[in-house]
């Protein structure tokens, strides 16, 4: 970790020239220049020290449940899952012009809040490419009292919305499925979370229009218990999509409330935050291409624990595009099997769900990817080993909107840190997150390591 403070202190005793103000005002101009979203302070302070000819030198430096929430905390950090996510809505401003925001539920398993987004923060689910279960970080959140007087999570100024993505935190949030109820006995008037079913009939939807003219849209079918013969209707109402479902096909339907249909039965209904989300078939695994190699006819691929598998095709196999979701069916030395999957199909997040964030670097591991922004020459340093002899190592400095770290290669891999200029955004696939002695965290390129620059925004 760097200690900000320090840094920007060191450059304003370099360059006296410069004052704190013009200093921050250089760190927004190269933040907003580089693009929204991809670099820190810190990052850009880097970028600017580097242009400026300063070296600047390493220096030494809770999240909250959703059950623990009080209305007035301030800047607080909480880490939960996505329940339901509302289309954007607009309002009209007190000072005129229109205004949007967009509601998120989110739930950890024990407890569900209302988390708003405001402004141009609503794209922040498009930009993360975030969906029902997904796990999420809101930095900087604020608690307010909600109109039905729960408490209602908010963002600050400076808070932002995060993909959380490393294993260790995820694995402790309880998921969409571990949550869901199994269908036994449904009962009138309860609010389900999430209902574990079956479905039992072809989706149909039905487009009418409201008593003042707007128009709404219903989907509608059946569901059952699994290996159970009652059926029950679902109606889901102005749902935004709904992935294609079929008979037989096991899934999970959030955010819904059981009531008495006009025929005496007990039926489930939802709303535009409703979801119905396709599980996957047991004994099958799903993980998003991250690159392919043709010559070699591999693929490298990231898996649900954010680790990158190497894939050798057989020769018929076909290969797939960078960014495909894609199922392992079978593993073999010769050549593994995989199909490409369809759109409503199960499948991983997409790839930038995927990418682990140099802040939720916790432990050791195996490979990961990260997209980073360069921000120094890569250097090449002659080391002195025990037995007297001298290798070569490769050091590069790279950021993105949670921290910075050092990229490392040994060797003959030295040069793999080489070619790069500071402000390139690259995407290193198969990094090995290694701590130091010193309590350091770095990136080990190994024989399998990849970088490729990525387009600038």
């Amino acid at each position: 970790m760097y200690d900000f403070e320090s840094l920007v202190n060191e450059v304003l005793r370099n360059k006296p020239e410069l004052n704190r103000e013009s200093l921050m005002k250089k760190i927004e101009q190269k933040k907003n220049s580089v693009g929204a979203g991809y670099l820190t302070d810190q990052g850009a302070l880097f970028l600017i020290a580097g242009e400026l000819g300063v070296k600047l030198q390493r220096a030494p430096q809770t999240e909250t449940t959703l059950k623990d929430l009080q209305v007035g905390a301030n800047d607080i950090t909480v880490v939960a899952r996505i329940l339901s996510i509302y289309p954007i809505s607009t309002y009209r401003k007190k000072e005129g012009g229109e205004g949007r925001y967009r509601r998120l539920v989110l739930f950890d398993g024990e407890r569900t809040v209302r988390f708003m987004l405001w402004e141009e923060r609503v794209s922040d689910v498009e930009r993360l490419e975030l969906g029902p279960g997904s796990a999420v970080r809101i930095v900087g959140g604020y608690v307010k009292q909600g109109l039905d007087g729960r408490p209602e999570l908010g963002l600050g100024r400076r808070g932002s919305v995060e993909a959380v993505v490393e294993a260790s935190i995820e694995s402790r949030l309880p998921t969409l499925e571990s949550t869901a109820k199994k269908i036994v006995e449904l009962e009138e008037g309860r609010q389900y979370v999430a209902l574990d079913c079956v479905v039992s009939s072809q989706p149909r939807k039905t487009d009418f229009y409201r008593s003042d003219g707007s128009p709404g849209t219903l989907v509608q079918f059946k569901i059952r218990g699994d290996g159970q013969k009652s059926e029950y209707r679902v109606v889901i109402w102005n749902a935004p999509s709904v992935p294609p479902v079929s008979p037989g096909q096991r899934v999970i339907l959030t955010n819904l409330k059981s009531k008495r249909s006009s025929g005496g039965e007990i039926e489930l209904h939802g709303d535009a935050g409703s979801a119905v989300v396709v599980l996957r078939e047991k004994g099958t695994t799903d993980l998003r291409v991250v690159a392919v190699l043709n010559e070699k006819q591999q693929v490298l691929a990231v898996n649900a624990d954010k680790k990158v598998e190497a894939l050798k095709m057989g020769p018929d196999q076909a290969l797939p595009n960078v960014g495909d979701p894609i199922r392992i069916l079978s593993k073999d030395p010769s050549g593994s099997r995989i199909r490409v999957l369809r759109d409503g199909e199960a499948s991983p997040p997409d790839l930038q769900g995927l990418i682990t964030k140099i802040n939720d670097l916790k432990e050791e591991g195996g490979p990961i990817v990260l997209d980073v922004i360069v921000l120094s020459h890569g250097s090449l340093l002659d080391v002195p080993l025990k037995d007297g002899t001298v290798v070569k190592k490769g050091e590069i400095l790279v950021g993105d909107d949670t921290g910075e770290i050092k990229a490392v290669a040994w060797r003959d891999l030295s040069s793999k840190v080489l070619g790069y200029e500071p402000g390139e955004r690259i995407r290193i696939v198969g990094a090995l997150p290694r701590l130091s002695r010193m309590g350091v965290w770095t990136l080990l390129l190994s024989e399998e390591t990849i970088i490729e620059k990525l387009r600038s925004v």
